[in-house]
């Protein structure tokens, strides 16, 4: 039995059994207001009660809405075109396989091109020391004892 409610175009409160009423239901949302970053979720949401055949049709409608010609030729890559892209491809990845290598690399005491090389610190004075030996016994004891409460 159909839900009257059904015949407002703004009711979107009824739960879609199969592909059709899924579709209907998103585009009822999408009339209101749904932003395109919201589709996935609506999508999911509009197909939450479908069972397995009736799922399968709404995806193909979400893959291919006009759906799949099946006199069109598939499209066939330019034998040409592929060679290029392969060796491109074949560039990339040992530029991108260098520069991860150089990355990673640690060098011992080797400077950074961005930074100036960096010179020892030179002591100008010996550090000095007072000649006074501190013997723990001798200090007296500073703390005092635990007040009686």
């Amino acid at each position: 039995m159909m839900d009257y409610r059904r015949a407002d175009p703004n009711y979107i409160g009824f739960v879609p059994e199969t592909a059709a009423d899924a579709i209907d239901l998103f585009f009822r949302m999408k009339r209101l207001g749904l932003r395109p970053e919201h589709f996935p979720e609506a999508f999911v949401w509009c197909s939450r009660k479908l069972n397995d055949e009736e799922g399968v049709k709404f995806e193909e409608w979400l893959v291919a809405p006009q759906g799949v010609s099946k006199t069109r030729e598939l499209y066939t890559p330019d034998p040409e075109a592929e060679k290029i892209r392969l060796q491109l491809l074949k560039e990339a990845e040992a530029r991108d396989l260098a520069d991860a290598l150089a990355r990673n690399t640690i060098a011992e005491e080797s400077t950074s091109p961005l930074e100036p090389a960096q010179e020892p610190m030179e002591i100008l004075e010996p550090l000095q020391f007072d000649d006074m030996e501190v013997d723990d016994e001798k200090v007296p004891n500073t703390m005092s004892a635990p007040s009686e409460r």
